[in-house]
């Protein structure tokens, strides 16, 4: 009898490591399929702090963009992603002289991230045409600061 129990638990044993594998591999498997989809198109890592803006590309091909933002603080930051006819330093400011006008002639916005919080991530996916962008944000005095940098696409 103490034979037989013992094949039997082997087969349980057998049958719950195969189970764990499938499902391992499935997870798997959709763990590829979701990031794959989730981020086509060309990747730019951005990097936000007081008071800078860093690209790891300036020019990238006309299509979809990943903007991968991440902010190493020390504080909130937002993002904003504009085609323009100025230099990154040059944007209109509006009367308080802290801000840019983000309503000027010849700034037209794409998208946006109105958050990073710090330590955090976060994605923005835009569909860029050829032209010249700025990526910078506009809390009070950030901009002036120097959170700008140019984006060129071809």
């Amino acid at each position: 009898m103490g034979r037989l129990r013992a094949i039997a638990l082997r087969r349980c044993a057998r049958a719950a490591f195969a189970a764990i594998g499938a499902l391992a591999l499935a997870a798997g498997l959709a763990a590829c399929t979701d990031s794959s989809s989730a981020e086509t198109g060309t990747r730019v890592d951005v990097t936000v702090r007081d008071f800078h803006i860093k690209a790891s590309k300036r020019t990238v091909p006309a299509g979809t963009v990943v903007l991968h933002v991440t902010n190493h603080g020390p504080s909130t930051h937002e993002f904003n992603v504009d085609l323009s006819r100025y230099a990154p330093a040059a944007l209109p400011l509006q009367a308080d002289g802290l801000t840019v006008n983000e309503d000027a002639k010849g700034l037209h916005r794409v998208d946006s991230i109105e958050q990073v919080d710090l330590h955090h991530t976060a994605d923005l996916s835009v569909d860029l045409k050829p032209g010249h962008y700025v990526l910078w944000c506009n809390l009070e005095g950030h901009y002036l600061g120097g959170m700008h940098v140019s984006l060129d696409v071809r």
